[in-house]
This record gives C-alpha cells, structure tokens and sequence, in this order.
C-alpha cells in the first residue's frame, strides 16, 4: 500500500477480527496439494509411457533390420 494512503475504518476493523491459521487446516491444505501433484504426475506418466515404449519398440525393430541388411 503506498504511503500517502491510510487503510479505511472497515479495514481496519477486519483487522481485528484476524485469527492464527490451525495446523490442521495447514496440514490438510499440504496433504491436498500433495494428492493433486501425485495424481497429476501419474496421469502425465501414463500418457508418456506407451509413446516412450512405442519409440523404443521402433528403434529395437530399425536396428533389427539394419543387422539383418548386413
């Protein structure tokens, strides 16, 4: 807030009303950023992985052929 400016009386009166954040509201709110950035990487992974297998499977069969071509 810039300097010059005074907060006005119905902020300051909220400012009263401030209370310390629970540990169990904080504990709940990491085990749920937690949940969704594990489901988030399953799901990316499961949509990597047959491309990745499918890549390789490609390159097994090139090298394959290029060894019987010799």
């Amino acid at each position: 807030m810039p300097e010059d400016e005074q907060p006005d009386e119905p902020i300051l009166a909220l400012k009263d009303l401030e209370h310390e954040t629970s540990s169990m509201f904080l504990t709940g709110v990491r085990r749920k950023i937690h949940r969704r950035t594990t489901a988030s990487q399953i799901v990316s992974f499961s949509w990597q992985l047959p491309k990745t297998v499918l890549v390789e499977l490609g390159r097994m069969f090139g090298e394959l052929v290029k060894s019987i071509g010799d």
